[in-house]
C-alpha cells in the first residue's frame, strides 16, 4: 500500500511539473493541491494500516472495523482538504485542481502495472 501511494505521490510531483510548465505558478498550485488532497489522507491511512497489519499479525486477530473506519476517516479529510483548500486559494485553476485530483484517483490503477 506504500508503494501505492508513493506512485501517487511521485505521479502529482510529474504532473505539477507539467503544470507548472505549461499553466503557470497557479496551475501547478492547483495540481498540487489537488492531488495532496487525496494523496495525504492515503498516506496516513496507508501507515496506520501498516501499522494495525503488524499487531494483527503478532496477535493472530483481524481488524476489519479498524480499516472500514480508517477509510472512513480519510474520506472525510480528503473532503476537508479539498474544501481547505477552495477556502485558501479561491481563485485556483478548477481544470488544473481537478485533473490533480483525478491523477491522485487513478494512480494506484497503475500501481497493478508495476507489481513484481
Amino acid at each position: 500500500m506504500l508503494k501505492a501511494v508513493m506512485l501517487q505521490l511521485s505521479l502529482i510531483l510529474v504532473t505539477t511539473g507539467c503544470a507548472l510548465l505549461f499553466g503557470g505558478t497557479l496551475a501547478g498550485l492547483s495540481v498540487l493541491l489537488g492531488g495532496l488532497s487525496y494523496a495525504l489522507p492515503s498516506l496516513l491511512f496507508a501507515l496506520r494500516l501498516n501499522r494495525l497489519t503488524r499487531v494483527a499479525s503478532a496477535s493472530g486477530n483481524a481488524y476489519p472495523l479498524e480499516f472500514f473506519f480508517g477509510e472512513a476517516i480519510k474520506i472525510l479529510s480528503t473532503i476537508g482538504l479539498l474544501a481547505l483548500s477552495l477556502y485558501l486559494v479561491p481563485d485556483l485553476m478548477w481544470g488544473w485542481f481537478v485533473g490533480g485530483l483525478a491523477v491522485a484517483l487513478q494512480a494506484g490503477f497503475f500501481a497493478f502495472l508495476l507489481k513484481h
